[in-house]
């Protein structure tokens, strides 16, 4: 249900708080033209199907419309459009955030149709963002895992649709195992260790290592955070306890510090020695340029791979078992409609989401983005479990490991406030561990601490 007087609440403080304030206008909010995207006006909607006149619409991403990934959406539109005449649809890039996707939501200004991130879609469906998609919808929660479907519903209301997203799995440079006479790659910690410490060595012989088993993330950021949070649940820790209706940071634990302990010992003896400056991307380089043999990643990361004109091959395996077995970070994106849309805009929308994520249009996700070579490479994955058995999963079976992941999913931001722990303790407090400056139980110790206090103040 709709919280309504919410809503009208938080409108007339935010209209308050806009008219007091210089701007709040980015770049990225202003490229939405308010003249096209003004779902509650009546006069904007058109007749359905069988009057022969068009509904307009539009849709709204995560990435710029005329980027390779924008461009691979507009083909899903295109193809959406041609099956269904009496709708069409405008693409718009850099959806808002948070506070910000609110605003652009109460204000009238917010497309008929956002990709929504996981994280935004609880909170902001407490305060009456979204239209609740259960009635048209709900059956088809039997083509996801249960834990995906649970991060589009809160307090029984479906907010969105899961549409595409990704899992982290373990790639690996098919090319330097068979050199160093590896035949599999690792599936469990000890495994993963001594496969990385094997694949290590000094190929130039000045004494030092210039090939690395592994690359991981020491820099202070989020993907420090995601890929000690996978570890950590793979040992069997939790970001975050639940007790009477009441959230409590959980990560310092026996099963926490264990994993932060085996993180920093793996990335001390099997990564680059510049670690501690890397983050995604200065890792994915590595792995192209078979810096390091293993790398966390997504399903861009084989893209990458490919990118290299074949100078190598790359492998995917799922992660390995740590001590209570697989664990993976998996990000999705849903498909919502925001409060407000109604008569035929409201069913030329939902019209669309049914079409996005239908087993058809969710093959063509995995069609790609155009690279400067004119090739097709892969960038995100459906989130249906019943994809194994399309054209490209059959041709590709690496990219089923992908989907395999899901079965497992750690949840990057488990609560609405981990964002701002994430960003004011847990990356720092991850970095100082990795970097020698305080133990694992310090660390954390700080974790459970400041991030309680933030979950405490935001009451």
């Amino acid at each position: 249900m709709i919280k309504k007087s919410g809503l009208i609440l938080i409108t007339c403080l935010m209209i308050t708080a806009t008219a007091c304030s210089s701007s709040s206008t980015n770049s990225e909010s202003s490229a939405t033209p308010a003249a096209s995207t003004n779902s509650a006006s009546p006069s904007a909607s058109t007749p359905a199907e069988g009057s022969g006149k068009v509904t307009n619409i539009s849709m709204q991403i995560a990435w710029a419309s005329d980027s390779g990934r924008g461009k691979a959406i507009q083909g899903m539109l295109d193809q959406f459009e041609i099956e269904n005449p009496t709708v069409k649809v405008e693409l718009l890039g850099g959806v808002q955030y948070g506070q910000k996707l609110l605003t652009q939501i109460i204000s009238g200004e917010a497309p008929e149709v956002l990709q929504v991130a996981y994280g935004d879609a609880k909170p902001l469906a407490t305060q009456g963002a979204f239209i609740d998609l259960t009635k048209d919808f709900g059956v088809e929660k039997e083509n996801y895992m249960p834990q995906i479907w649970d991060l589009a519903v809160n307090e029984g209301m479906l907010s969105g649709m899961p549409w595409l997203g990704h899992t982290i799995q373990l790639i690996y440079n098919k090319t330097l195992f068979e050199k160093a006479g590896i035949k599999a790659p690792p599936q469990t910690w000890d495994e993963l260790y001594e496969v990385a410490k094997k694949l290590t060595i000094d190929t130039n012989g000045d004494g030092k290592p210039d090939q690395f088993g592994i690359g991981l993330s020491g820099k202070q950021g989020p993907d420090l955070a995601w890929m000690y949070g996978l570890t950590a649940a793979q040992a069997g820790a939790k970001l975050v306890t639940e007790k009477n209706g009441q959230y409590e940071v959980a990560i310092n634990s026996p099963e926490g510090i264990k994993a932060l302990d085996f993180y920093t010992k793996l990335m001390k003896d099997t990564s680059p020695t510049d670690s501690l400056n890397k983050d995604g991307g200065a890792i994915q380089t590595d792995f192209r340029n078979q810096v390091v043999a293993m790398e966390l990643s997504g399903p861009w990361g084989v893209s990458e791979a490919w990118k290299t004109g074949g100078k190598f091959e790359a492998g995917v395996a799922e992660v390995p078992s740590g001590p209570v077995g697989k664990a993976t970070e998996v990000t999705t994106y849903l498909l919502s409609i925001p409060t407000g849309v109604e008569g035929d805009k409201l069913a030329a929308s939902e019209k669309l989401i049914k079409y996005l994520t239908s087993k058809p249009a969710q093959e063509m996700v995995m069609k790609g983005e155009v690279g400067e070579d004119g090739k097709y490479y892969p960038f995100r994955i459906p989130i249906r479990k019943d994809m194994a058995d399309t054209q490209f999963f059959k041709d590709h079976p690496e990219f089923n490991v992908f989907m395999k992941g899901v079965e497992y999913p750690f949840i990057l931001n488990p609560i609405p406030q981990w964002t701002k722990i994430s960003d004011e303790v847990y990356q720092s407090a991850l970095n100082q561990v990795v970097s020698g400056k305080i133990s694992s139980a310090e660390g954390l110790k700080m974790v459970q601490d400041k991030g309680n206090a933030i979950i405490k103040n935001s009451k």
